[in-house]
Parts: structure tokens; C-alpha cells; sequence
């Protein structure tokens, strides 16, 4: 007697791999969108210390910090608010009678706006930099 060899997969073995595919792409998922989250954050703080060294270059020329981004030696991005990559808006805040303080921030938006750990980066005047964090993430 002859005995016959079947060759092929079954539907039941293509379910399973297919459903062990799917495990798998449920969890690379979510950690390959922290990990590129993690990694546009590295936009705002370029961002923010290359604004905060063309304010202090404004500074020692002008006695006195600029008042818009504009007027600052950046990138054409960055005088028109957004940062480099576009992953963030930065905004300039003014302080003090002559203008001697100053406040830099960078507010997600666009795919970032998802990156609720770090949303929003500040730096000041005098270096001091800030983040809004969800309590245990380290921004800066």
C-alpha cells in the first residue's frame, strides 16, 4: 500500500501564525512610538538652548534680551515659532522693567502631541530648565 504525503500548511496553522504575528506587532508597537517620542524630544532641547544662546548673543550686543524670536540669529524655523524638526512651538517670554529676563518654551504638537511625559520644555535666563513630566520621567 501507498501512502500519500500531504505538503502545505493547514488553515488552523496560518491562524496560529497569524494570531502570534499579531501578539507580537500588539506589543512592538506601542514601545517603538515611546521610543520615537523619546527621541523628538531632542528637537525641543536643541531648540530651546540654541535660543537661549542667541539671546544672550542679543544680550551682550543690545543690553537687553530680544522680544521676539525674529530678531534672533536662529533658524529660519525657529523665528517663525516652530523648532527645527516641527515637532514642537516654541514661544519667548519677556520679564522685568529693561527686558532682563527671558523664557523660552517648546509645546508638543503634531505626532508629538501624543508625548503626554514630556509635553512642554522651558528654559529661562538664567539656564534653569523645566518640564512637565508625569512624575517619573526625566525630560532633560
Amino acid at each position: 500500500m501507498m501512502q500519500s504525503t500531504q505538503r502545505g500548511l493547514t488553515l488552523i496553522e496560518l491562524m496560529v501564525v497569524v494570531a502570534v504575528l499579531a501578539i507580537l506587532a500588539s506589543v512592538a508597537y506601542p514601545l517603538y512610538t515611546n521610543q520615537a517620542q523619546k527621541s523628538r524630544r531632542a528637537d525641543a532641547k536643541a531648540a530651546l538652548q540654541t535660543i537661549a544662546l542667541a539671546q544672550e548673543r542679543f544680550f551682550t550686543i543690545n543690553n537687553e534680551y530680544a522680544g521676539n524670536l525674529s530678531s534672533l540669529q536662529v533658524s529660519p524655523e525657529m523665528q517663525g515659532g516652530a523648532s527645527d524638526e516641527g515637532y514642537y512651538t516654541i514661544t519667548l517670554t519677556l520679564a522685568g522693567a529693561d527686558n532682563e529676563q527671558f523664557t523660552v518654551t517648546a509645546a508638543a504638537g503634531g505626532p508629538q502631541a501624543a508625548d503626554t511625559d514630556c509635553a512642554q520644555f522651558a528654559i529661562n535666563h538664567q539656564g534653569v530648565k523645566t518640564a512637565t513630566d508625569g512624575g517619573s520621567t526625566d525630560c532633560w
